[in-house]
C-alpha cells in the first residue's frame, strides 16, 4: 500500500517557490552578451543560469534583448526533480520594461507567458496544454527591467549605505512589485582564481519577500548572489559554460540540510486526521525574516514576540447546505475562473466532475466526493514539480500539489469557488510541507486534503501559510508568507483535541514516550507494549518517512515492529486490512473476533505474520519477521495495551 504519508509534498512545492525566488531576486545585466552562473544549494551544485545580451534598433527605438535560461535538477528520496526556466526581456535603452515572456517546464508539460507592458497597464497571456488564458494587470510610475536597475545602481550606488527603490514585473511572480538595493560594503572577492572589487548590496523585492546579497563589479554587472533558502544557502556566482553545465546533472543535498525543512514534532500525535484542535508554538530560527501575517479563519494568534507565536488551530465546522454552481462576483471571481494550472474550462475535466458528483446537488458533498475521487485516482510522484490540471488529469501522478489542483479544478469545472492552500502538515511525528484544497462555502474556507484525507473537512492538524487562486502561476507558492517560514521554524505541540473534543495540554518537559523496563508507553499515542520474552528494544525515535513507532530485536533473530497507518475514511475495514497486508507482501488473511475492543485481521506469509488492528481513522500492525513468526507474534500481541491518550 502506497500510504497516505508518502503522499505529503514535504518540501517539494518549495522547489517551485525556491526556483521563483532565484528568478525574481537574481538580476542579470545587459552588458556582457553572454555570462554562465553556478547554482549551489547548501554547498551542491545544483544547476546553472545562462544569459545573452543583445542591442538592436526597432520601431521604438533602440531596443535592449535579454535572455536568460535556468536548470534545476535535485535528487532526493529516489527521484529526480526537475525544473527548466526560459525567459526574455525587451527594454528601452533607458532600462524600461516593454516586454517578458517566461516558460516553466516542471514536468511533462511547460507553460508559458507573456507580458506586454503598455502606459498604465500590463497584459499578460498563459498557454499551457493547448490552452490559452488572458488577464490584464494595472499599475502606475515607471517598470524598469534589469538594465534600468543596473544603469539605477551605477547612478547612486558608490558607497556603505547608499540606497536605491524602484518599481519591476516580476514574471515569474506574477506582480508589479517594489525593489531596493543598499550598499553594505566595499570587497574583493574571488572568482576563478582572480581577485575582483565588488560592491555588496542587500537587495529585496517586496513580492517574492526575501532579502538577498549581491555583489556588483565595477560595471554594476551581478557577479554573485546569496539567499536564504530552506536547504541552506543557495548561490549564484559567475563561472565558466563547461562548470555551469555540468551542475545540470543534479544535486544530492545532505541529508542534515535536507532535513532543515522538515520539523520533528516533540510528540507523537493520535488520530492526527481527525484533530479538531491545535495549539502550537512557533520558534523562529531566523527573527530577522519576521513573521507574516496568517490569514485563516480558523487560525487565532494567541500571542507573538520576536522570537515565538503562540497559536491556536480549529478545524472549521460542517458548513450549512448550499447550492452550485455558485454565481460569479467580483469577490470569488478569481476563483471560478480558469487559468494556465486550473484549467477548468477542460471538456473532459468538467464531464468527469459531474459524473463523479452524480445527483449530489448539496455543494460540500459534492467537493468531498470529488475529493475521494481524487485520493483514489492519484499516483504519488515525487519526479513532478509542478504540473497543470490536464496533465495531472490525464496521467493522475503528481505530488500533494498536483492532487491539490486537480481537486480545484473539479470543483471550480461545476461552479464551486476553489483555492490551493499551503502549509505546513503533522504526520508521523513531523511537520512537513504541504499543500491542499480549499472550497468557498458562503464567505467561509473550507479546506479539502486529497492526499491526507480525514471523513470530511480536513483536520487541526496543519498551520496555513497562505492560498492561491493559481492565477500567477510558478510563484504562486513564492509568496514573503513561505520565505519567512519554511525552513526557518520549529513546531511544539502545546495542545490538542480529537474528534471527543477532549483537550489534552503537553508540557514543555513532556517526552514523546518512555520505557520503563520491560514495557514501552507512548501516553501521547494511548499505548504501551510489554516486549515478548527474548526481545530487546531497538529502535523507538523513527518519523517520517517511517511509519514505525517501535521496533525489536525479537528472539530467534527475528524483528518485531509497531506501525502506526494512516487509513481512507470511506473504505471498509477488510479492504483497508487487505491492502495493508498486500503491502507487507502478504496475500492471505483472515479476520479475527475483535481484540483490544478493535476489529483485527490476521496475515502470514512464510517468514513473516502481521496482525492488523482498525482504529479509526487509523490502523496499528504488528509483523514479526523471521523464525517462528506467528508464534512470536502472539506472545508480542499479549504485551500491547490501548488506553486513551493522556
Amino acid at each position: 500500500m502506497r500510504r497516505f504519508l508518502s503522499r505529503i509534498l514535504l518540501r517539494r512545492n518549495t522547489l517551485i517557490a525556491l526556483a521563483c525566488w532565484f528568478l525574481s531576486s537574481f538580476s542579470f545585466s545587459s552588458i556582457p552578451s553572454e555570462q554562465w552562473f553556478l547554482i549551489t544549494i547548501g554547498g551542491s551544485p545544483v544547476g546553472f543560469v545562462h544569459e545573452t545580451s543583445s542591442r538592436t534598433s526597432s520601431g521604438q527605438g533602440l531596443s535592449l534583448y535579454s535572455t536568460s535560461d535556468m536548470k534545476l535538477v535535485i535528487n532526493r528520496l529516489g527521484a529526480k526533480v526537475e525544473m527548466e526556466f526560459k525567459s526574455s526581456a525587451e527594454e528601452s535603452e533607458e532600462g524600461i520594461l516593454r516586454k517578458f515572456a517566461n516558460e516553466l517546464k516542471a514536468s511533462l508539460l511547460s507553460t508559458k507567458s507573456e507580458a506586454i507592458v503598455g502606459g498604465k497597464t500590463i497584459e499578460i497571456r498563459a498557454e499551457s496544454g493547448g490552452k490559452s488564458y488572458s488577464r490584464t494587470i494595472p499599475y502606475t510610475g515607471r517598470l524598469l527591467g534589469n538594465e534600468g536597475i543596473r544603469l539605477l545602481s551605477k547612478k547612486a550606488l558608490v558607497k556603505s549605505g547608499d540606497y536605491i527603490e524602484f518599481q519591476t514585473f516580476a514574471a515569474e511572480l506574477g506582480a508589479v512589485t517594489k525593489g531596493s538595493r543598499k550598499v553594505l560594503a566595499a570587497e574583493t572577492i574571488r572568482l576563478d582564481g582572480r581577485d575582483v572589487a565588488t560592491l555588496m548590496v542587500e537587495e529585496f523585492l517586496e513580492a517574492g519577500g526575501v532579502k538577498s546579497t549581491a555583489w556588483l563589479d565595477r560595471d554594476y554587472v551581478v557577479v554573485k548572489q546569496e539567499m536564504p533558502t530552506p536547504f541552506g544557502a543557495g548561490i549564484f556566482v559567475l563561472t565558466d559554460k563547461e562548470r555551469a553545465l555540468a551542475a545540470a546533472g543534479g544535486g544530492e543535498l545532505p541529508a542534515e540540510i535536507y532535513g532543515r525543512s522538515i520539523i520533528r514534532s516533540n510528540i507523537r500525535l493520535p488520530k492526527a486526521r481527525d484533530l479538531v484542535f491545535s495549539k502550537l508554538k512557533l520558534i523562529h530560527k531566523n527573527p530577522e525574516l519576521g513573521w507574516p501575517d496568517i490569514k485563516n479563519a480558523a487560525h487565532k494568534v494567541l500571542s507573538k514576540d520576536r522570537e515565538t507565536l503562540i497559536l491556536e488551530i480549529r478545524r472549521p465546522a460542517t458548513p450549512v447546505p448550499a447550492r452550485f454552481p455558485v454565481t460569479t462576483t467580483e469577490a470569488n471571481g478569481e476563483f471560478l475562473t480558469p487559468n494556465a494550472y486550473v484549467q477548468s474550462d477542460a471538456p473532459e475535466i468538467k464531464a468527469k466532475a459531474v459524473e463523479i458528483i452524480g445527483g449530489e446537488k448539496d455543494l460540500f458533498r459534492a467537493a468531498v466526493r470529488l475529493r475521494n475521487w481524487v485520493s483514489e485516482e492519484m499516483t504519488f510522484d515525487l519526479g513532478i514539480a509542478q504540473a497543470p490540471a490536464l496533465e495531472i488529469f490525464a496521467n493522475r501522478r503528481g505530488t500533494c500539489l498536483g492532487y491539490a489542483t486537480l481537486l480545484a479544478t473539479l470543483a471550480r469545472s461545476v461552479g464551486i469557488p476553489s483555492r490551493v492552500a499551503m502549509g505546513y502538515v503533522y504526520a508521523l511525528g513531523i511537520f512537513g510541507g504541504h499543500a491542499w484544497t480549499e472550497i468557498l462555502v458562503s464567505d467561509t474556507w473550507i479546506p479539502l486534503d486529497s492526499a491526507l484525507p480525514s471523513s470530511g473537512i480536513a483536520d487541526a492538524a496543519r498551520l496555513f501559510i497562505g492560498a492561491t487562486s493559481m492565477i500567477e502561476g510558478a510563484g504562486s507558492f513564492g509568496g514573503p508568507a513561505a520565505h519567512q517560514l519554511f525552513g526557518f521554524i520549529d513546531i511544539k505541540i502545546l495542545e490538542f483535541a480529537g474528534a471527543d473534543g477532549r483537550k489534552i495540554a503537553v508540557s514543555g518537559t513532556a517526552s514523546p514516550y518512555q520505557v520503563n523496563g520491560e514495557v514501552y508507553e507512548n501516553q501521547w499515542l494511548g499505548i504501551a507494549f510489554q516486549k515478548p520474552p527474548g526481545a530487546a528494544f531497538a529502535k523507538l525515535d523513527a518519523v517520517w518517512p517511517d511509519s514505525t513507532v517501535l521496533t525489536l530485536d525479537g528472539p530467534d533473530g527475528s524483528r518485531v515492529e509497531l506501525r502506526q497507518y494512516y487509513l481512507r475514511p470511506w473504505r471498509a475495514n477488510a479492504n483497508a486490512a487487505s491492502e495493508i497486508f498486500g503491502s507487507l507482501g502478504i496475500r492471505e488473511n483472515a479476520a479475527i473476533s475483535e481484540r483490544f475492543g478493535l476489529p483485527g485481521y490476521l496475515g502470514q506469509s512464510r517468514s513473516k505474520a502481521a496482525l492488523v488492528l482498525i482504529d479509526r481513522p487509523e490502523a496499528w500492525v504488528l509483523t514479526v519477521e523471521g523464525k517462528n513468526a506467528s508464534r512470536i507474534l502472539e506472545q508480542a500481541a499479549a504485551g500491547l495495551k490501548f488506553g486513551k491518550p493522556h
